[in-house]
């Protein structure tokens, strides 16, 4: 089975009143253009501040930002 990496932004955006990307952007401190690509899964890679600064901000773990689900082959 593989599987992929995913995230639960737009749950933990949901919680905290967030409605979108660019007031996302100014409260957390992660730039747009970063958050878009998390956003739609389209990231290639991580950096470890980004993950930081979300978690901080929603105050959650990184399990509550990021999990793994089964993708069909």
């Amino acid at each position: 089975m593989v599987k992929a990496l995913k995230n639960n932004l737009r749950i933990l955006m949901a919680k905290k009143g967030i409605r979108t990307m660019v007031e996302l952007e100014e409260k957390a401190g992660v730039s747009r253009q970063v958050l878009d690509r998390f956003d739609k899964d389209k990231s290639k890679r991580l950096d470890f501040d980004t993950v930081v600064k979300l978690c901080n901000f929603f105050e959650c773990e990184v399990g509550d930002l990021l999990y793994l689900e089964e993708e069909g082959e």
